[in-house]
């Protein structure tokens, strides 16, 4: 597969400083995959270390170490007990970097960023909230802030199930647990959120101080640092369920930045306006129109993959869907609370779809579909323009405003997620075509992934042309 380094730092996927994989702790997730704690007690953390023993998640790494994949570069794993190496990989930065996350808030780059907003990030929630979200630890167990990212920030704080995780039959009663604080992740609509909520969503302030924007896709990030198989809980030749977890990771993509729409329209509440020499020539208009732009930008690379998800899955409703998008982008322009009240509007409207695609597993014809059309966007997708006229302060990461009609910060478009798209359904609508070969589109990917790789710089026509060159290898 492409080890690719240039669209690795493009994209952020593997940044050995802070675009890294963040999830953040105790999320209000509905009842039916993540419930409130039947009690009045605080669920305490009680640490990796209960996690680490060799029969437990704390074996050794089954060969193959690694394999590169064409879009990440980082390392996948397919065989042997992934359950069992599950610690081990968490914290081999080889595979996955949540350990990281506390650490790199103490290098150079994130202490120049909590210099731009006049805070600690090492002790700010604002940047605690992603890179080493609280908790409540046992004093008796392991857990510790360095930890960052740990098991039970995504697995549920472990206090009031534990001790029957350790069992044989944890699998027949996991469900019972749910109401104690354990966070079931087999549940597609429930992970999608779990990592949705750091890697769709940031604090603007954090954005403008000089962080990467945020991008994802759930298959592709999670094949990164992978220590399960969603095949693992399903009859022997079952088709890959990737295709399904893409398609919900989307609908819920969507509206997680729809709602962020919602938050930025009409706020005025901009912490380091005024205080900070970067932001001193600057209105909050200025600043508040160009985050709004990039969040529909970031919204509209979900919104193109949902409406294909829609047309082919559930034609019955696309027509509602366009009505709700074009309706939330008319209002943009002229009102904030009309604006706020149609992304509300667009929000409930997912939140049921998001179950009901849950409840439709994507086979391989239905895969194969949707990467057709998803590989026949190309001229439609040359409309899109990138460009934007933006310079960098001396010594700052932080964008100083040349232009106030294009997009200020670079988020996952639609031409970013058709890429990522292509990655997650390939392989499952066409084993063995996906990579280098006769007949695989190797050479295409390269291409297409050059067209998206200056920051500043779309290629259009590269881009158009290569994935009509891939839509011809596949179908044809």
């Amino acid at each position: 597969m492409i080890n690719h380094p240039s669209m690795r730092r493009r994209l952020g996927i593997i940044n050995d400083v802070i675009a890294l994989v963040n999830i953040v702790v105790l999320l209000a997730m509905r009842a039916s995959t993540i419930c409130a704690a039947a009690t009045d007690e605080i669920p305490r953390f009680e640490g990796h270390g209960k996690c680490d023993r060799p029969m437990c998640h704390g074996a050794e790494i089954a060969a193959p170490l690694r394999q590169q994949t064409w879009l990440h570069g980082g390392a996948s794993q397919v065989e042997g007990s992934l359950a069992r190496s599950a610690h081990t990989r968490w914290r081999n930065r080889i595979f996955d970097r949540h350990s990281e996350a506390y650490r790199t808030l103490t290098h150079s780059e994130g202490e120049t960023i909590g210099g731009h907003m006049g805070i600690d990030p090492t002790t700010s929630a604002k940047c605690l909230r992603c890179h080493a979200p609280p908790a409540t630890a046992d004093p008796a167990g392991s857990h510790r802030v360095e930890d960052g990212v740990s098991c039970e920030h995504c697995h549920g704080p472990s206090e009031f199930w534990l001790g029957a995780h350790f069992q044989r039959d944890w699998a027949s009663k996991r469900g019972q647990y749910l109401t104690r604080w354990f966070h079931d992740l087999w549940d597609f609509v429930a992970r999608a959120e779990t990592c949705a909520s750091c890697h769709v969503t940031i604090d603007h302030e954090i954005v403008a101080a000089g962080h990467p924007a945020l991008q994802s896709e759930i298959v592709a990030y999670s094949a990164v640092m992978k220590h399960w198989n969603d095949l693992d809980r399903l009859p022997t030749g079952t088709f890959s369920p990737d295709p399904s977890l893409w398609a919900i990771g989307q609908i819920v993509g969507l509206r997680i930045t729809v709602k962020m729409i919602s938050q930025r329209a009409g706020r005025t509440d901009f912490q380091a306006i005024g205080d900070y020499s970067h932001f001193t020539d600057k209105q909050c208009y200025q600043c508040h129109h160009k985050l709004i732009e990039d969040a529909v930008r970031q919204a509209l690379g979900h919104y193109e993959m949902v409406d294909i998800i829609t047309q082919i899955v559930f034609p019955e409703s696309r027509g509602e869907l366009d009505r709700l998008w074009t309706d939330l982008t008319t209002a943009l322009p002229d009102s904030a609370d009309e604006t706020q009240r149609q992304s509300e509007r667009l929000e409930q409207w997912l939140v049921p779809q998001e179950r009901r695609l849950s409840e439709h597993v994507l086979d391989q014809v239905t895969t194969r579909r949707l990467l057709d059309r998803i590989t026949s966007s190309g001229n439609r997708l040359k409309t899109i323009e990138l460009n934007d006229h933006t310079s960098l302060i001396d010594k700052s990461s932080v964008t100083r405003i040349d232009n106030i009609g294009e997009p200020w910060w670079y988020t996952t478009g639609p031409p970013e997620q058709t890429i990522m798209a292509i990655e997650a359904l390939c392989e499952p609508a066409f084993p063995g075509r996906c990579a280098a070969g006769p007949g695989g589109i190797e050479p295409e990917l390269r291409e297409i992934l050059n067209a998206v790789d200056d920051r500043l710089h779309y290629r259009p026509d590269q881009f158009g042309n290569a994935l009509n060159s891939i839509r011809a290898k596949l179908f044809h």
